[in-house]
Order: C-alpha cells, then structure tokens, then sequence
C-alpha cells in the first residue's frame, strides 16, 4: 500500500469508529512511531534469531529472523569506514558483518580480545582481521580493528533514519494528497497491515487484521467498478 492508502485507511476506521478526523501531522507522528516499533521488533529478531527459540514457539506470526531480515531489508546499509590507528565509529543500530577487502573480520567480545592478541597461533594479521565493538552514543557504534594497522573496513549495518511523510496541499480548504513532497514507509509492504493496526491503536480503536483484509478488498471491488 502507498502511504496515501495507509493514510485514508485509518481515517476510514477512525470515522467509523467516531474518534473524528486525524490530522496530517498527528498522522505523520504515529506513522512514524508504529514504523519505527515494527522496525526494533524485526531487528531485535534477527539480533537474537536462534532455532531453539523457534522451536519454543518465540516468533510471532511467522516471524522467523529470515523474515525479519526481509522485512527491513531497506534499512540495510553499507559503508566504508576510514581507521586512525584500527579505530573509526559508524551511526548504526545494528553492525552485522564487516570486511577487509573479501576477508570477514571477526567480531569478538572484550572478554577474548586480550587472549586473541597475545596468541601465537590466533593472533590478528591482515588475514585474519577481528574487531571490538562498543555502543558509542545512542545511534553510534565504536570500532577497534586489529591489527591497528589496517586503515579502512567495509560494513554492513542497520540504522533507522526513515519519516514516513503524508502531504498536502490545501484545496477548498481542505489536505489533498500531495505524492511528489511525500514519503513512503521503506519497512516491507508485508508490515502495512501491521502498520494500520499500530496506527489505529494509538487511537484507542481496536480492529483485527482479517477485518482490515476484508475492508481492504473490498474498497478494490468498488474501485473496480467505478
């Protein structure tokens, strides 16, 4: 769905509902929040994504961290990070690999990085790149590459700097969708419903996702009438 669907969506449910007429900007502010929540589900699932927690029944509605990933794979970046002396810092939520030239550097933690240094046989070398990681600010991620020699790595992140826009022009005083100054929601088309649901949420409005599938169709066969 456009963000202009989702948006006449949950003024449809609202209006319905009696809970009046949803402004663009109080819209745009939810829009944003219920992205951004469904965004730190799905990152939190593919953090933390093991089979025996699929097993226990952990994930949600299909939600396996493969699908996760999916779900926000427009959130997925990657970037070159310059090093002064193996150290260089990246605004990231989430760091899930980095690279020297084709060579995966390791990520290990602070407890094993002093054994790994001073071992004769696992010690770092431009073959066998590793790197310590450590939470810089709230959107920033410090990184210590070893051996300190090494100049610039490769990296593939997460970072979440979407805003979700509806808007408008003011015709008869009245919003009218404005698709050229507006922009769409970037998590997976497979989280609209979710989106809407979240949305109507913070309204107080509660619907299920098989009436919003329901609703949905059937606004297609009127518009295929017309």
């Amino acid at each position: 769905m456009t963000i202009d669907e989702i948006y006449r969506l949950v003024q449809a449910f609202a209006s319905k509902d009696q809970r009046g007429f949803i402004t663009p900007s109080e819209f745009n502010l939810m829009a944003q929040q219920a992205e951004l929540e469904l965004y730190n589900e799905r990152l939190q699932v593919v953090m933390e994504g093991s089979q025996a927690k699929k097993i226990a029944g952990y994930y949600k509605k299909g939600l396996t961290p493969a699908v996760a990933e999916q779900d926000i794979l427009p959130f997925l970046y990657k970037s070159d990070i310059s090093l002064t002396t193996g150290e260089g810092a990246i605004r990231s939520n989430y760091i899930c690999q980095l690279y020297l030239d084709n060579t995966a550097v390791d990520i290990v933690t602070v407890k094993n990085v002093g054994q790994i240094q001073r071992s004769s046989l696992a010690k770092p070398s431009t073959d066998y790149p590793v790197a310590l990681l450590a939470r810089n600010s709230s959107d920033m991620i410090k990184i210590s590459v070893f051996p300190d020699t090494i100049s610039k790595v490769s990296c593939y992140h997460y970072v979440y700097a979407s805003k979700p826009t509806w808007n408008y022009v003011t015709i008869a005083g009245k919003p009218v969708y404005d698709p050229s100054n507006s922009r769409a929601f970037e998590i997976s088309g497979r989280c609209h419903g979710e989106l809407v649901i979240k949305i109507l949420g913070y309204l107080g409005v509660s619907i299920r996702e098989a009436d919003l599938v329901n609703y949905a169709q059937a606004k297609e066969v009127e518009q295929d009438k017309v």
